[in-house]
């Protein structure tokens, strides 16, 4: 058994209801080593999200495709209850992470929230009548990121844009690629700074064993305070973030300006969807895309699907394949920005 996977189990679900977290301990070893994500809402029945997808959760400990009286039914309590016990009695204290949308664990483990939000004059201001909770498994997992060492940062450093759905690990990849530069895989140890603002790339690997011993991590801030704040006052090598929008992109471009590199990600199933992404083409301009890495999908998360390099010497901005997971896929092929 993963006792560190197992270690972080039990320790999210200690902050669900006494009834629930029941039924939960009743499942099987096999499946609970699979579980990426449980959905709990109120007054419908418990989904848990597997390798094999998602399944209802039975009273007997065991997993249902079919509905039926007999799946595990959260109430409003419950669900009032888990969110008190996850913001530690202190709503107030996490309301700023809530009106996004989100709880953050102390051990990493990202919450979604859904509900109503609050406006005032179109801000949304706050979130009210929260029915329903994502409860995300994070994991740890070691050299899932050796193909990107040895196709993007063989011999020096790259600007790296990880792309995949949601749930397709690209945390996880992350993880590891911020253990393996920093720890000198490669024969040098680089200077990493992470920009955690939801805190879940690092909050809870605070020791060197898990996130390296010459990394820095800013939490909490915004990726755009984040990266000046690191180019001003901790002079990285490299700085990764995750899931970027448009509003980071002119911090990123200053940044590598500065002779900074980068790793960051992007939601987006293939390279189709992701060239029409305003924030991609805007970096992709500004040279601030070396190489992109697909992840497969959610039921595989964490692996590599194919890795594009830019063609520098191109005078149109391509890109072209050079792995691919799919030993029947080409990897010449080009694929030009929009």
């Amino acid at each position: 058994m993963n006792t560190k996977f197992i270690y972080d189990f039990n320790y999210i679900i200690s902050y669900i209801s006494p009834r629930i977290q029941k039924y939960i301990n009743k499942l099987n070893e096999e499946i609970i080593n699979q579980i990426q994500e449980i959905r709990i809402r109120c007054d419908r029945p418990i989904v848990i999200i597997t390798d094999e997808g998602s399944s209802f959760l039975m009273v007997n400990g065991s997993l249902s495709n079919l509905l039926s009286f007999n799946c595990v039914v959260p109430t409003e309590n419950e669900i009032s209850d888990i969110i008190s016990k996850m913001c530690d009695y202190s709503i107030h204290s996490f309301y700023e992470d809530m009106v996004k949308g989100f709880i953050t664990l102390p051990n990493g483990a990202r919450i979604g929230l859904t509900g109503s939000a609050i406006y005032d004059e179109n801000i949304i201001k706050g979130i009210k009548d929260i029915d329903g909770i994502n409860i995300r498994f994070p994991r740890l997992v070691s050299n899932v990121s050796d193909k990107l060492i040895k196709y993007v940062f063989k011999e020096n450093l790259s600007n790296l844009l990880l792309v995949g759905p949601p749930s397709s690990g690209k945390t996880t990849v992350i993880k590891d690629l911020i253990y393996q530069l920093s720890s000198g895989v490669n024969g040098k140890s680089y200077k990493v700074c992470v920009i955690d603002e939801r805190k879940e790339i690092a909050s809870a690997q605070k020791d060197a064993s898990k996130i390296g011993p010459n990394t820095d991590i800013l939490s909490g801030f915004s990726k755009s305070l984040g990266i000046s704040m690191a180019v001003r006052t901790l002079s990285p090598d490299i700085i990764v973030c995750d899931e970027i929008g448009e509003n980071e992109t002119d911090a990123i471009i200053n940044a590598m300006n500065c002779g900074v590199s980068f790793i960051y990600s992007l939601h987006a199933r293939n390279y189709s969807e992701l060239k029409v992404k305003n924030n991609f083409n805007i970096l992709v301009s500004n040279f601030c895309v070396d190489y992109i890495a697909f992840l497969k999908s959610s039921y595989t998360p964490g692996v590599i699907d194919s890795i594009l390099r830019r063609n520098i010497k191109s005078d149109e901005i391509n890109f072209s394949n050079i792995y691919s997971n799919d030993k029947f896929s080409s990897c010449h092929e080009l694929y030009p920005a929009v």
